[in-house]
């Protein structure tokens, strides 16, 4: 066989092997869906039948094994407490980046939760308010929580 006739012969058989390769994954992709119709004259939802099971009761009447004693007639006294119990929130994530200073009020650069917000003293914002600022840092609240924070 000269050169150019194996060149030939092997693409023929590269495009048949691409060749059939791409003809299984156009049949994959195009797949139709067989509907069945189905008569529902035929079929119908017979429910089962429900059986009822006995309970029974177990009553702890009995001896202590162990300790010898009878537990008949004995009532525990549950004690119930009106405690309310306060749902604690973790303190937010504050970051006090700057002041900006007019000719008479200041304003403070502060970040709360990731969002950031220019407010001055006395304002809230997302339940902080800022109480204290110089230049150094702030003293904000959070539900009644004061902290010191210094400015990065």
């Amino acid at each position: 066989m000269k050169k150019q006739q194996k060149t030939y012969f092997l693409l023929a058989g590269v495009l048949a092997i691409w060749g059939i390769i791409g003809y299984q994954i156009f049949n994959q992709l195009n797949t139709e869906e067989i509907t069945i119709s189905v008569n529902n004259d035929n079929f119908k939802y017979i429910p089962k039948e429900r059986i009822e099971v006995k309970k029974y009761n177990i009553k702890g009447n009995y001896r202590d094994p162990f300790l010898g004693k009878s537990f008949f007639n004995k009532k525990k006294k549950v004690k119930s407490l009106n405690v309310k119990e306060k749902k604690l929130l973790p303190f937010p994530n504050v970051v006090y980046n700057g002041i900006i200073q007019g000719s008479k009020k200041k304003s403070y650069i502060i970040t709360v939760n990731g969002k950031q917000e220019i407010i001055k003293i006395n304002q809230t914002f997302q339940n902080i308010t800022l109480l204290q600022a110089n230049n150094k840092e702030i003293k904000v609240r959070f539900n009644n929580i004061i902290k010191k924070i210094p400015k990065l």
